[in-house]
């Protein structure tokens, strides 16, 4: 298969809350078209490439997904339903701000528990992950 590539694109940012909503309109309108979700605005950042003339040839998008973790409760407060009022209290805040979802990663049965009795589902399909030096969690 021969590759041409598209002469004279152009490549620019648009930003959260501060992006034009006319390209905010427009991207949404193709994830909808996808069926895929709509984005989180103050998380979200994309790379649009345009023809000479502003017309849109494709988009990529960086979404920041929140992390939630690591829950703890001392040993002595455990089987008090601390765990589960943090894990109801942190879902609370997510749904507040709109994320658009969210990963929690269970290392243990209880921690696995609470996240089926939210609603949570296990990903079974390749998820790839990419840490840089100073990031390990300890």
């Amino acid at each position: 298969m021969k590759v041409t590539k598209i002469s004279d694109v152009r490549y620019r940012w648009v930003d959260g809350f501060d992006g034009d909503p006319k390209d905010w309109n427009r991207i949404e309108s193709i994830l909808a078209a996808k069926g895929w979700m709509s984005l989180n605005p103050p998380t979200s950042r994309i790379l649009v490439a345009e023809d000479a003339k502003g017309e849109l040839l494709g988009f990529h998008v960086f979404q920041m997904l929140p992390y939630c973790g690591p829950l703890y409760v001392r040993p002595s407060a455990r089987g008090t339903g601390l765990a589960e009022d943090l894990a109801d209290k942190m879902l609370d805040f997510l749904i507040v701000v709109k994320a658009r979802g969210w990963l929690v990663t269970a290392e243990s049965p209880h921690a696995e528990k609470l996240c089926i009795e939210r609603g949570m589902k296990r990903v079974d399909s390749p998820v790839y992950m990419m840490t840089f030096a100073g990031g390990v969690e300890t």
